[in-house]
């Protein structure tokens, strides 16, 4: 989802730096890039206390529905009683998955946003080219990435794996629209690129050309969100 992630600005060479699609972090994405990240990083603390809560409340109400059905089956209680809860638990449970989304979201864009500036510093990579660090590694594909591609991935993934593709963000959401980053024909995944997933994930998109930038996280005193970023470098937002 989500970096400082800017296309290079014209010169000399532009025609085939464009034709490329190569990846660089502009310095430009660094201005009031700070003041949003802190606020995103603010709200995130704040998410994360929502969603303990919510996880507690989850929990008594499981605790009261286990009970409930019990005492329903001794003929002490009635069905309704029993349905009650049932439906209050289901909110919660809701309320609990849709919280641990957003932080997952927040917690992977506040990750690039912040590796960003690490990624400013690094050689434009040539077509197909591949680098890595600690922190993170990248690949410059070839391969004319869109959206309408995603499919594929996701196919891919549920074959070999057996499970969904975690999505936590599909293009622009209202988080990269904070954080001030077009994401609008990238999308995140929440693995990590160490993981036998990340691996396998980073070594298809590979053979498939599509680029990538999978990060580690491992942000001192930050958010630190293991993903991988695949389609084209997220530019900032035009403003006025």
């Amino acid at each position: 989802m989500l970096g400082a992630i800017l296309f290079p600005i014209a010169a000399a060479g532009l025609a085939a730096i464009k034709q490329n699609q190569s990846f660089r972090f502009s310095s430009k994405a660094e201005s009031g890039s700070s003041d949003a990240v802190a606020k995103m990083t603010e709200a995130l603390s704040n998410d994360r206390a929502l969603l303990a809560k919510y996880e507690r409340e989850q929990a008594t109400l499981r605790t009261e529905v286990i009970r409930r059905r019990k005492l329903y089956q001794d003929g002490r209680i009635s069905k309704g009683e029993v349905e009650e809860v049932e439906r209050a638990f289901v909110a919660a449970l809701n309320r609990v998955h849709e919280t641990r989304d957003s932080v997952i979201e927040t917690d992977i864009a506040i990750t690039e946003a912040v590796l960003g500036e690490k990624v400013a510093r690094l050689p434009i990579l040539p077509v197909n080219g591949f680098s890595e660090t600690k922190d993170l590694a990248r690949f410059n594909g070839g391969f004319k990435w869109s959206l309408k591609e995603a499919p594929r991935i996701e196919r891919y993934f549920a074959q070999t794996f057996g499970r969904p593709l975690p999505v936590t963000a599909l293009g622009q959401s209202e988080t990269h629209n904070r954080l001030g980053f077009d994401h609008h024909d990238s999308m995140d995944i929440a693995v990590h690129p160490d993981s036998t997933e990340g691996k396998a994930l980073q070594n298809e998109l590979r053979k498939m050309g599509v680029p990538f930038i999978a990060f580690r996280g491992a942000v001192p005193g930050a958010s630190t969100g293991p993903h991988i970023h695949i389609g084209r470098p997220s530019g900032r937002l035009a403003r006025g």
